[in-house]
C-alpha cells in the first residue's frame, strides 16, 4: 500500500479527488489533506507519505518552495504536480526538485491513473534499493559481531578460536576455502570447528564465509568498468554461473541487477 498526501486550495478538486477517486484499486491510501503549502509541510513531516500530489498556486507557501524545503531536509516522497497551462514554465522548475510527474488542469482521472502508476514505480524502486543497501549493512555487521564484539574477557578459548577463524577468513576468502582448509588451519577438527563457531556466530563457518564474500562483491560490482566474472574470481568463485546464483539467493538479485540499481542510485544522490 501507498500512502499518499494532496495538497490543493481548491476545496472541490481536492474532495473531488480523495472521495471519487479509486485509490484503493491502485493500492493507494490518502493519508492526509491541506489547502495549503505551509499545513502541507507540517504534515508531509509528520506522515512521511510515500507520493504526494501538489499543486502549484497556493496560499502561504506555494507547491514548489514546499518541494525545496522538503528535498533540503532529506523528503524521499515523490511528488506528483498539478499546473494549469499558463503555469508550465513554473513546472519546468520542479524538474531539479525530482518531480517527474505532472498533472495539468483540468485532467481526467485516467491521467490521475497513469501518474500514480508511475510514482507507485519509483517507490517500488527506492524500497528495493533501500532493501539493498540494510542487507549489505546487515551483512557487515555480521562481520564485525564475529569478529570480537560478542565476547567477554571470560568468553575464553572458543572466542579466541573463532577470532582467529574469522580472520583466517577474511584474508584468505578469495582462495578455494572452506570449513576444512579453516580447520586445518585451527589445527581442530571441522566438527568442533563447526560447533563452536556456530554457538558464538550463531551461524555456520560456510555461512559466514558466503556472507563475507558477497558483501565483498558488492563493492566491488560498484566499481566503474567491473566485470561480474572478474569480480567473482576476485571474492573466490572460479565459476561465475555458481557466484550469480549463490548473489541471488543471498541479495534477492543477479549480480547484474544490483550493479544497475546501485549505479542508478548513486547517479541521483
Amino acid at each position: 500500500m501507498y500512502s499518499v498526501v494532496i495538497i490543493e486550495d481548491s476545496t472541490l478538486l481536492r474532495q473531488g479527488m480523495i472521495l471519487t477517486f479509486d485509490w484503493h484499486g491502485l493500492s493507494c491510501e490518502v493519508v492526509g489533506d491541506a489547502d495549503n503549502g505551509l499545513d502541507g509541510l507540517s504534515i508531509i513531516r509528520e506522515l512521511k507519505p510515500d507520493i504526494v500530489i501538489t499543486d502549484i498556486r497556493m496560499p502561504a507557501v506555494d507547491g514548489l518552495e514546499m518541494i525545496e524545503k522538503l528535498r533540503e531536509e532529506g523528503s524521499k516522497a515523490f511528488f506528483i504536480l498539478i499546473s494549469a497551462y499558463n503555469e508550465f514554465e513554473f513546472a519546468q522548475r520542479a524538474i531539479r526538485f525530482g518531480v517527474t510527474e505532472f498533472l495539468v488542469k483540468p485532467f481526467a482521472n485516467a491521467d490521475l491513473v497513469r501518474a500514480l502508476e508511475c510514482a507507485a514505480t519509483q517507490v517500488e524502486e527506492q524500497r528495493r534499493l533501500e532493501d539493498l543497501h540494510d542487507r549489505v549493512e546487515r551483512m557487515e555487521q555480521d562481520k564485525l559481531t564475529a569478529f570480537g564484539s560478542y565476547v567477554p574477557e571470560e568468553g575464553g578459548i572458543k572466542a579466541k578460536y573463532v577470532q582467529m577463524a574469522v580472520t583466517y577468513i577474511e584474508e584468505n576468502y578469495a582462495q578455494n576455502i572452506g570449513v576444512s582448509q579453516v580447520a586445518d588451519f585451527l589445527s581442530m577438527s571441522e566438527g568442533h570447528l563447526s560447533k563452536v563457531f556456530k554457538e558464538v556466530c550463531g551461524c555456520t563457518v560456510g555461512d559466514y564465509i558466503i556472507k563475507h564474500r558477497v558483501a565483498e562483491a558488492c563493492r566491488r560490482l560498484v566499481r566503474v568498468g567491473a566485470r561480474v566474472n572478474e569480480v567473482a574470481q576476485e571474492v573466490g568463485y572460479n565459476d561465475q554461473r555458481y557466484f550469480s546464483v549463490v548473489f541471488k539467493r543471498t541479495m534477492g538479485m543477479t549480480p547484474h541487477e544490483f550493479r544497475s540499481k546501485y549505479r542508478t542510485q548513486e547517479g541521483k544522490e
